[in-house]
């Protein structure tokens, strides 16, 4: 089973919400839930990133409430997306899971693991950013914006480009965009970078499992300086920063991304850092 041959499965939660899901993989164990990126679907996953975690574990990708094969409405805020991911791993019958967020998804995967840390073994936040009081503008056409923001502009980064947007493009795009969830999806963000209890910056020093924060040198959407204060306020994280590369630097270099994830999700190093402290 691959990310490319993974049926796509449909279960229901309480809330109504039919979240359509993929799962890769049958390894036992912890299962590493992959939460996409602002304007995106499972479909605009990299299969190659997917599959190199696959070898490892289990890895379920799925559509968020509202977004490409699921039903429901996106919500506005943060909290509320970790509410839609905690009530679809509950669903799932999942006791404990890995969550990995990437950009958009980094901040709902922070909330889920404030909201229901007994649920989260280890989290990954990829390109992403603690709540803040700055928001980037959102660059369109989609084509030109992921080769800008997510790739470094050199011969290497656009030919990564070129070979990351032939699969995109062949992919199901028509579902990536629905107008009021794109909408309310800028309206979650804007409401993030608030300063307010409901955020998660001030709350990060609360989280205690292991945390691997990673970004590129070179990103101008989420600079690294953000993952970096990401680090300053979590008492057990870790910083991988890639040189050269830009936002989508897990799809610029998905095969060596996923051996550090999978490398800090199996060791033990700092399992109980903590409390050896």
């Amino acid at each position: 089973m691959s990310a490319q041959t993974a049926i796509t499965q449909y279960i229901t939660a309480k809330s109504g919400v039919r979240f359509a899901y993929r799962r890769i993989g049958t390894h036992p164990g912890v299962p590493l839930v992959m939460h996409i990126h602002y304007r995106a679907n499972m479909d605009l996953r990299d299969p190659l990133f997917v599959n190199s975690l696959a070898r490892a574990r289990t890895v379920i990708i799925f559509d968020d409430a509202g977004v490409g094969r699921s039903s429901g409405e996106v919500p506005e805020t943060f909290r509320e997306w970790a509410d839609d991911l905690i009530a679809f791993v509950e669903t799932l019958g999942l006791k404990h899971i890995d969550l990995l967020g990437f950009s958009m998804g980094g901040y709902t995967v922070q909330m889920v693991a404030l909201t229901a840390p007994h649920l989260v073994r280890k989290l990954i936040l990829s390109a992403s950013t603690p709540s803040a009081d700055h928001i980037a503008g959102v660059v369109w056409p989609r084509e030109k914006a992921l080769a800008f923001s997510f790739f470094y502009d050199d011969d290497l980064g656009r030919a990564a480009f070129e070979k990351y947007w032939r699969t995109a493009e062949s992919l199901i795009l028509d579902l990536l965009d629905r107008e009021c969830g794109v909408r309310r999806q800028f309206n979650a963000a804007t409401d993030s970078f608030r300063r307010n209890p409901r955020a998660s910056f001030d709350r990060l020093g609360k989280l205690k499992m292991p945390v691997l924060v990673a970004n590129g040198d070179n990103d101008t959407l989420i600079p690294s300086s953000r993952s970096w204060e990401l680090t300053t306020q979590i008492a057990n994280a870790q910083l991988i920063i890639y040189l050269r590369v830009g936002h989508g630097f897990l799809w610029q270099y998905p095969q060596p991304y996923a051996t550090h994830v999978n490398i800090f999700l199996d060791g033990t190093e700092f399992d109980n850092l903590l409390s050896k402290l």
